[in-house]
């Protein structure tokens, strides 16, 4: 694999853009009947009725499948961009002030930026944010912690994030490994992503002040939480301190057997669905909306049913989320408690 982080996010993005294409031509293929005919059998399914327990032969089990991946995958989508907004609308709230230092806006200037903004905040920290306009930020603590080529091991860092917008390019990695979470290689492609951005980022810092002094910043803001929807100096990861010290140091691996077996049966799924012919039984779905209508099985009991079918899909994907998470995060987790 290799270690441009240009590369591998291209991959990400082009094998998100492939499969949001191709479920599309499947909707379309379907057309506008049978999604009508699916979206009853959907309900009837969650539900849990009888007449589909009875004649499990209507229900188009392949393109009902198809479906609901769809909605699953948009339903995250929107999720994970609801989340995003959220978190740009917490940090454009922080209150910031303009560098006034001559050193450090010659320094900016050095490193491409418009301008160094500052944080009135004891914590030591330093960031990006910013998707459009990108500003590195850093807060009193941490110049009032390092020394002066300290801090410009931290602003050429950052500044390789402003220049190269990585909090736009990130935020497209997390929308696409999100968007299609049944695919865990995805999310495992965003990781390896957003590990090269900070590696070529410590490269820069590296090379216009030294291995030291990038290596005492990240000592200073190593227990510091980066803010969420930012790029922090202090995005913890072990290859990092490893290429400091060894720069011939090998990554770790990119795939996990569980997450590529996981990806390899759902695309294997998702094909077959998609490779045998929708025969959708239009009479079937009229039995359907009247059975809905009977008061045996009206609103009540249909409401109950979706609700115990989403009880029990939150409980066997949280299972898996447990069980598909890396083993270093379950054992954290563990600790905890």
């Amino acid at each position: 694999m290799s270690e441009r982080s240009g590369i591998v996010l291209g991959m990400l993005l082009a094998v998100a853009a492939a499969v949001a294409l191709t479920l599309a031509l499947a909707l379309v293929n379907l057309g506008g009947g049978g999604l009508v005919a699916l979206a009853s059998s959907l309900v009837g399914v969650l539900s849990a009725c009888a007449f589909f327990l009875s004649e499990p032969h209507r229900v188009p089990l392949s393109s009902l499948a198809l479906v609901v991946v769809v909605f699953t995958s948009l339903a995250a989508f929107a999720r994970a961009l609801a989340g995003a907004a959220r978190q740009q609308r917490l940090l454009r709230l922080l209150t910031l002030e303009r560098a006034r230092d001559e050193r450090l806006l010659r320094l900016a200037d050095a490193a491409g930026l418009p301008g160094l903004w500052l944080v009135p905040a004891r914590r030591p920290a330093a960031f990006c944010f910013g998707l459009l306009r990108p500003r590195v930020v850093v807060t009193r603590g941490l110049l009032d912690r390092l020394e002066p080529d300290e801090q410009e091991a931290a602003i050429w860092h950052e500044a390789h994030h402003a220049r190269h917008r990585q909090p736009l390019r990130c935020l497209a990695a997390r929308l696409a490994a999100a968007s299609f979470s049944w695919l865990p290689a995805l999310k495992d492609l965003c990781d390896r992503y957003m590990l090269l951005g900070e590696l070529d980022a410590d490269r820069l810092a590296v090379q216009w002040t030294s291995r030291r002094a990038l290596a005492a910043a990240l000592r200073e803001v190593g227990a510091t939480p980066v803010p969420a929807g930012a790029i922090g100096l202090g995005e913890p990861a072990d290859a990092r301190v490893d290429r400091l010290l060894d720069p011939a140091a090998a990554l770790p691996p990119l795939w996990r057997r569980s997450r590529i077996a996981v990806s390899a049966l759902s695309l294997t799924v998702l094909t077959s669905a998609m490779a045998i012919p929708v025969r959708i039984d239009l009479a079937a779905c009229a039995r359907v909306r009247s059975m809905l209508g009977t008061s045996l099985h009206g609103l009540p009991a249909i409401t109950v049913g979706i609700a115990l079918a989403a009880l029990l899909l939150s409980s066997i994907m949280i299972v898996a989320h447990h069980w598909l998470a890396p083993r270093g995060a379950r054992k954290a987790r563990t600790s905890l408690r």
